[in-house]
């Protein structure tokens, strides 16, 4: 049970973090910031597949944490809420 804890706190933390930076770069130029975002998602789902190497329980929350906050922060742009 400990461990599932220390994973979930270390997503959060991730998304939170991730989430708050991508927040600042939105407000600074949203059309540059909408770009940036969609071009690093992309990636970031490509080494999201690439893991043969075995990234381990924290290393796949924290890839699935800043996904999750990549797509919460265009999602956010695609609304008008930044």
């Amino acid at each position: 049970m400990l461990m599932t804890k220390c994973i979930e706190v270390h997503y959060d933390d991730t998304f939170e973090s991730v989430h708050l930076g991508l927040t600042q770069l939105a407000e600074q130029n949203i059309p540059q910031a909408e770009k940036v975002i969609k071009g690093i998602l992309k990636s970031l789902y490509v080494r999201q597949g690439n893991d043969w190497t075995g990234r381990g329980a924290l290393g796949n929350a924290e890839m699935d944490a800043s996904i999750a906050a990549y797509e919460s922060v265009l999602a956010e742009l695609a609304e008008g809420k930044l």
